[in-house]
């Protein structure tokens, strides 16, 4: 009969033991699941920036090389169309 609840005892603390182990894990997943989404969250803020800041110099870009800015500014600075022969490209330019 001691043998009995000696081995009662044992499967009873083997369990309590590892419950206790299984709830620490649990805990420490779920704080780990939930940095993960505060960095996933982050990244994404992030790559929206990226993307909000992309999509501005496309339209700062675009408006610098307009051809109606670019006439305006020839115009204020003096130049007209290359003459022939003032078109100079280097070698790499020819290969592409």
């Amino acid at each position: 009969m001691k043998e009995d609840s000696k081995g009662i005892a044992l499967a009873l603390a083997t369990i309590m033991i590892s419950a206790l182990l299984l709830g620490l894990i649990s805990v420490w997943l779920n704080i780990e699941r939930v940095d993960k989404a505060y960095d996933l969250r982050r990244m994404e803020k992030k790559l929206n920036e990226q993307e909000a800041l992309e999509s501005k110099l496309e339209v700062e870009k675009n408006n610098l090389i307009s051809p109606i800015r670019l006439r305006e500014l020839a115009k204020k600075y003096g130049f007209g169309p290359a003459s022939q022969g003032q078109i100079r490209r280097d070698r790499g330019d020819l290969k592409k």
